[in-house]
This record gives structure tokens, C-alpha cells and sequence, in this order.
């Protein structure tokens, strides 16, 4: 196992997130963040090891210590209107760093009908997270041409209203941490699913930490793209969508829908047999067999 270059890591994406922590072992990056205190929107956690690692709808995504590039990023939106398009702007973050991928409906990212990556996003309350980076042991503290003195601040507890009195933008409505495990070196032994597959299984020799600092900078792109809601982000995402044109079987817990797969809509939903279905009403999507 090669270690992550945390100190290339940081300097690579110091204008792309604002804190970059790292972890050997944990059990969630994802529930690291939901739970942090005092933390700054764009953090990133980085771990070797989860050791409850979870996609959607609560599955198990796990895998041996430094075989997978972990992190978790912690987002804080001024709205939830278009969460729905979060995970999908996710999956294309790696399908720009990894060639040959594709994203089966919403945000696997597949290898030859193989998974290789497991994204979850999820959503709570803001609690004490914040727009900028905690400051605790400056004078002031500059956001854009705003300064917040350090009496205001009370030294290492920043006061979430005035820091975005002092930003000028609306307070965030949640805390939203969209997390990944892009699978590098596991064997056929090592997987968490049988239809899985990783980086080194494909015949390819990844350096985790310029994997890790790819998919970052893209996710990053891709976060600004979903903000700004940009129609180019969904014209992307129909673009290496493996699901768009299938025959499948969609497994509700009403009951299993089968039919064409017509559309991807603006919101992220899928269209099977002209009805739309978001990620939450839809445990399985499986192609029909021919």
C-alpha cells in the first residue's frame, strides 16, 4: 500500500477547498462530516480506511485499508431545490477523471456493467458549520472585503450570523456531505459486490494520490456547475448516462416498473415508461434480460 501525499494533496487543491483533513481509520467520512462542530464549508475528509462505509438506502461499502481513494466533502447550500442533481454531478467528477466510465442511473460509476465507485449524498442540519474557513487565533478575519474583528468572533468560536452578515450571501439552508470510494487495488477477493470490479482488477496502475487530486478538482468543477445550475452539467451527465435508452426493471418498494428508459430530467429524475421516478422512490434499476 502507498500512502497518500497529503502535503501534494493540499497544494494541489488549495484553491479549490478550504480545509483538507485526512484520517488512517474511520468509520464514515460521510458521518465524520454530518457531525463535525466548528467546520468550514469545503472541507474535505480523507480516509485510508472505512470501516462502515455506506452507499444508498443504507448498504455496506467497504473495503481494506489504503485499496480505495476515500473522501467525503462537506458542502453548505443556500438551497435544496436542485439536490436531486448533486449525486449525479458527483458521478461525473469521477467519469472525467477515470476513462471508460460510465454512470448508470444515478451515480454508479461503472466499468464493463462493473461497478467501481460508490457515491453517497447526503443531507441535514447546518448545526455549527460555516461559509468560511474557522478562524481562532487571528485578529480579524477577512472574507472577501468584509473584516470581522476578533471580539466579534469571541477567538475560536466564530458566529455563524455575523461570518455571513460579513459574506453578504444568504445563510445556509443545510449541511450537505457528498461522499466516494473509488476502488484502486482490491482483488476479486476483496470485493464488496460481485458485479464490482477496481482500478487495478481493469489492468491499470493508479497512483492514488494523483487519483484523489483529479477527482477533487473535477468534483469541484462539476459543484460550481450545480450551484450556477448550468444546463451543461445535465447535457454531461445524458452523455455517458448508461441507463438513457435501456430496457430495465425499476424495483419500488410499490412494486417493480418495467419499461424504456426515455429521459433524464432537469431535476435528476429518470423517465421509465413515461413516468418519473426520483433516487429515493427507486431501490434497484437492473436492465431486463434479452
Amino acid at each position: 500500500m502507498t500512502a497518500l501525499d497529503l502535503e501534494r494533496i493540499r497544494t494541489a487543491l488549495a484553491d479549490d477547498f478550504t480545509t483538507i483533513d485526512y484520517v488512517e481509520k474511520t468509520g464514515s467520512t460521510n458521518t465524520d462530516l454530518m457531525q463535525a462542530t466548528n467546520v468550514a464549508d469545503g472541507t474535505v475528509l480523507l480516509a485510508d480506511e472505512q470501516l462502515s462505509g455506506k452507499g444508498r438506502l443504507g448498504r455496506t461499502w467497504t473495503a481494506p485499508a489504503g485499496s480505495q481513494v476515500i473522501f467525503s466533502v462537506l458542502l453548505l447550500p443556500e438551497s435544496l431545490e436542485h439536490l436531486g442533481t448533486l449525486p449525479l454531478a458527483a458521478g461525473l467528477a469521477v467519469t472525467d477523471s477515470i476513462e471508460g466510465t460510465v454512470l448508470k442511473w444515478p451515480n454508479d460509476v461503472h466499468v464493463d456493467g462493473n461497478k467501481l465507485c460508490g457515491i453517497l449524498a447526503e443531507a441535514g442540519p447546518v448545526g455549527q458549520a460555516f461559509k468560511a474557513e474557522p478562524k481562532t487565533e487571528l485578529t480579524k478575519v477577512e472574507v472577501g472585503k468584509a473584516e470581522v474583528n476578533k471580539a466579534e468572533v469571541n477567538k475560536a468560536e466564530v458566529n455563524k450570523a455575523e461570518l455571513n452578515k460579513a459574506v453578504g450571501s444568504a445563510a445556509p439552508s443545510a449541511r450537505v456531505v457528498v461522499g466516494m470510494g473509488i476502488n484502486v487495488t482490491l482483488t476479486r477477493e476483496d470485493l464488496p459486490i460481485e458485479k464490482a470490479t477496481s482500478l487495478a482488477l481493469e489492468g491499470r496502475d493508479t497512483d492514488r494520490t494523483e487519483l484523489a487530486i483529479t477527482v477533487l478538482k473535477n468534483l469541484r468543477r462539476r459543484i460550481v456547475q450545480w450551484e450556477n445550475q448550468d444546463p451543461q452539467l445535465l447535457r454531461d451527465y445524458r452523455a455517458v448516462c448508461s441507463s438513457l435508452g435501456q430496457e430495465v426493471r425499476l424495483e419500488t418498494p410499490s412494486g417493480d416498473v418495467t419499461g424504456h428508459v426515455d429521459e433524464i430530467g432537469e431535476d435528476g429524475r429518470i423517465m421509465v415508461a413515461g413516468e418519473y421516478y426520483s433516487a429515493g422512490d427507486v431501490t434497484h434499476l437492473r436492465p431486463t434480460a434479452k
